[in-house]
């Protein structure tokens, strides 16, 4: 989930430029994300599952001043710019309540995919995977809801021009509030169950890094072990991501969108 900005026709020609070369340069990790947990195969060899469960956060004071949290893992290329697979939570992204739908950001044609999405309560066990399919050629995201027993089920088929080697895996906490009230009261998340394959077989200890990229709200990913990772955040903190106006949500989930800049 990469942030947006929708340009005015008024403002559009001024700032071409300077868009061009920010898209040239546009990769993940994306500045939109606050803090975040990564595995990269030492050999750069395709993985061909990765799988979590994970609990819905409670709901935040506020409704308002989020820009629509999104806790997901997915799949990328070693140079991030091919596309992001992301099963996804998230939190204002159809209103005042969290959504889990399968989505993929392409970086090559900065196209934007999603499935439907599917409402859950906070206290839900979401279980998610990403796995092959097609001989490898594309992936299947499922993400299912414990509590309601109903699960979204997306192909994703990897485009010509991007890389076919998804061989990063990514756990990340997203979008900068404007509040840090605005996210969840209960200051954490945890995936769990953590299973990741390569060409086929179980890597049974990954080594995953945590890294913080743009954090609010004293936000961070802790390693608990090679199966857990946990994400927190600080409500009562003081925010320092700069007030959006005009949207209610992220931008990327808006069908207007003019340009994508990171």
């Amino acid at each position: 989930m990469q942030s947006h900005l929708i340009l005015t026709f008024g403002t559009m020609f001024s700032f071409a430029s300077s868009v061009l070369v920010t898209l040239a340069a546009a990769q993940d990790p994306a500045s939109s994300w606050l803090t975040y947990a990564v595995y990269a195969d030492p050999q750069d060899r395709k993985i061909t599952a990765l799988n979590t469960t994970w609990v819905v956060p409670s709901n935040p004071e506020t409704s308002r001043g989020s820009n629509a949290p999104g806790w997901w893992f997915g799949t990328q290329t070693k140079n991030g710019d091919g596309a992001l697979v992301q099963p996804i939570l998230a939190y204002g992204y159809e209103g005042n309540f969290y959504t889990i739908f399968n989505g993929v950001f392409d970086w090559t044609d900065y196209s934007w995919h999603t499935s439907d999405g599917l409402n859950v309560q906070p206290g839900d066990t979401i279980v998610s995977s990403v796995t092959t399919s097609d001989d490898g050629a594309s992936y299947d995201m499922t993400v299912a809801s414990t509590n309601l027993g109903k699960s979204i089920t997306t192909n994703y088929k990897i485009q010509n021009g991007q890389s076919d080697v998804e061989s990063v895996a990514y756990f990340v906490l997203e979008h900068q509030p404007n509040s840090c009230n605005a996210y969840p009261s209960n200051g954490e998340c945890t995936f769990g169950n953590i299973y990741l394959e390569v060409e086929g077989k179980e890597v049974s200890n990954p080594a995953w890094e945590a890294h913080q990229m743009q954090p609010a709200c004293n936000s961070q990913t802790e390693i608990v072990d090679s199966h857990t990772i946990k994400m927190t955040w600080d409500t009562s903190a003081s925010s320092s991501a700069p007030l959006r106006t005009g949207l209610p949500f992220p931008a990327k989930w808006n069908p207007f969108d003019a340009a994508t800049v990171v």
